[in-house]
């Protein structure tokens, strides 16, 4: 999917100033409810209000099927350690980053419904809520609960019932400058003494709209289940049962009931990474399009798979044929993985060169020359031809290799090379770690930001991922290509290396030594 600069700002419409509005929204409803009590207008007024709430003063609800923000700064939110402020702040940082679920999520790369089957009728993406909103206000208020807070002994803290896509469009309003839109219109209910009143709303309201995405709808299930299994034992046949009894509470709230086997469909989705459902529920695929999906084994198969699926906007019947047309390619690989396969060939391979390479080189040659020669078909006699060229091949790289100038560094004489973390931090925190650390110092930092910091963390995941795999191949001693560093004198009169390629080696021996490994202080490197 090709990276492009967002204009958010465009796509919100062209900001004009606007003045503070004087009075209060609720004196004003107040008074409109004391006059329809004097006059006979064919209804009477209930309880219910519309107030103004600051956006500050109203939280999320963790506990919601539908997730708007990836998984990791929804944590952040409920842990307190990011506002909703902040948290919409580094959505669009991912945005610019050209991260693919910030793109889905604000629809700035849209995923078109590929056929009618997958189609939906919502909107998609929250920078449509947002424009909606700004030019035409917000025509349904949320739903809100007051809640004690114990961080909040001052101000009132209010809880999402539902409405929480026209939350956060809000945020996004306020962060491109609307200022208006910091407060929103919210219907406050009291808070139910038993909290499954408030799930069973939510589920009534999910239940019944047919563009929620399959993932909250299968989140929406899991929590029906849970509360109905307590009447039911655990052995396989219940289980069915627990199935029918689901679907038919779905029937409960849309008149429509869902079969065990759609419900045993939905629930599995659930098994999917976090990160894969993010991408799922931001791109709104369908239950069907993820059956395939679901078949894979491995958590970087599926994810893989579904971003080929967005990317490529398949449908359900095209996600379907793929997949088959893939099996039918893969069945003499078995249970295997391609990778698996190929890895076994050539140690296979291996295991037959090796003696003819301990041989002197016009013993295996004139061996190969006789064998073709006695070949009958020309396939098996430019095969063993072929195989001559690259056992020369190999036995002059193995030459060079061995030719190659190798030197034992040590740790505190490199200097720590960098640009295979620019990739991974915003600039403010590279630009510490470049200014003011040096060696470990740098690595204790990213382990700090990795344990304290869940938007940090999530950024070096891919980081830390490559250094854990680099270190384990140093630890378990097998073959790997040595890094290449150049000396140069320093000011001191000591010589100091740089890192001309294989940085995540330097950074693993950094790695192993904090973990007591003293053995890779020394780092094996080839002179450039």
């Amino acid at each position: 999917m090709a990276r492009r600069t967002i204009n958010i700002q465009r796509d919100l419409g062209k900001k004009v100033s606007l003045s503070s509005e004087s009075g209060s929204t609720s004196s004003t409803i107040d008074e409109l409810a004391e006059r329809m009590a004097t006059i006979d207008v064919g209804f009477q007024p209930t309880d219910q209000r519309v107030y103004e709430i600051n956006l500050e003063r109203l939280m999320p609800d963790p506990n919601q099927p539908r997730h708007l923000l990836p998984y990791d700064l929804r944590q952040a939110i409920h842990a307190k350690t990011m506002s909703p402020t902040e948290a919409m702040r580094e959505l669009l940082e991912r945005v610019k980053q050209g991260d693919m679920v910030a793109r889905l999520i604000l629809g700035s790369d849209q995923v078109d419904p590929v056929s009618e089957e997958d189609s939906f009728s919502e909107e998609r993406g929250l920078l449509a809520l947002a424009e909606s909103i700004r030019t035409t206000g917000l025509r349904q208020p949320l739903n809100v609960y007051q809640v004690d807070d114990p961080t909040q002994t001052v101000q009132i803290v209010y809880r999402i019932g539902e409405g929480e896509r026209r939350f956060w469009a809000h945020h996004l309003l306020v962060q491109h400058g609307y200022e208006k839109f910091k407060s929103v219109r919210c219907i406050v209910d009291t808070l139910p003494e038993n909290e499954d009143v408030i799930y069973q709303r939510q589920e009534a309201e999910n239940a019944a709209r047919v563009d929620l995405p399959s993932i909250a709808r299968s989140r929406s299930m899991e929590r029906i289940k849970s509360r109905l299994e307590g009447n039911l034992s655990v052995d396989e046949t219940s289980q069915r049962e627990l199935q029918i009894a689901i679907g038919q509470k779905v029937k409960s709230f849309t008149g429509r009931a869902i079969g065990d086997r759609m419900v045993r469909n939905y629930l599995s989705l659930l098994k999917l990474s976090p990160e894969a459902q993010d991408l799922v529920e931001a791109a709104l695929l369908s239950e069907k399009q993820l059956r395939p999906v679901m078949r894979l084994t491995t958590d970087a198969e599926q994810l893989a798979l579904i971003r080929q699926i967005i990317e490529e906007r398949w449908s359900s019947r095209q996600v379907f044929q793929k997949m088959a047309e893939r099996q039918t390619a893969l069945r003499e690989v078995s249970q295997s993985t391609v990778e698996q396969r190929f890895e076994k060939r050539v140690i296979d391979a291996a295991k037959i060169i090796v003696p003819l390479l301990s041989l002197p080189a016009e013993s295996y040659e004139s061996t190969i020359m006789v064998l073709a020669h006695r070949a009958k078909d020309l396939k098996t006699f430019e095969a063993l031809q072929g195989l001559q060229r690259t056992l020369a091949d190999i036995l002059q790289k193995a030459t060079d290799l061995i030719e190659a100038e190798r030197v034992e560094v040590p740790l505190g004489a490199v200097i720590p090379p960098l640009n295979s973390l620019k990739q991974y931090l915003p600039f403010d925190k590279f630009q510490m770690i470049e200014v003011k650390l040096w060696g470990s110092q740098i690595l204790d930092q990213l382990l700090i930001w990795q344990q304290r910091d869940t938007v940090l963390a999530h950024r070096l995941r891919p980081f830390f991922r490559q250094l854990e795999a680099e270190a384990e191949t140093l630890q378990t001693g097998k073959p790997t290509t040595l890094p290449i560093v150049l000396s140069q004198p320093s000011l001191e009169g000591q010589v100091k290396y740089t890192v001309q390629s294989g940085e995540l080696i330097y950074w693993a021996h950094e790695l192993l030594v904090k973990r007591g490994e003293e053995r890779f202080k020394v780092m094996k490197a080839e002179l450039g």
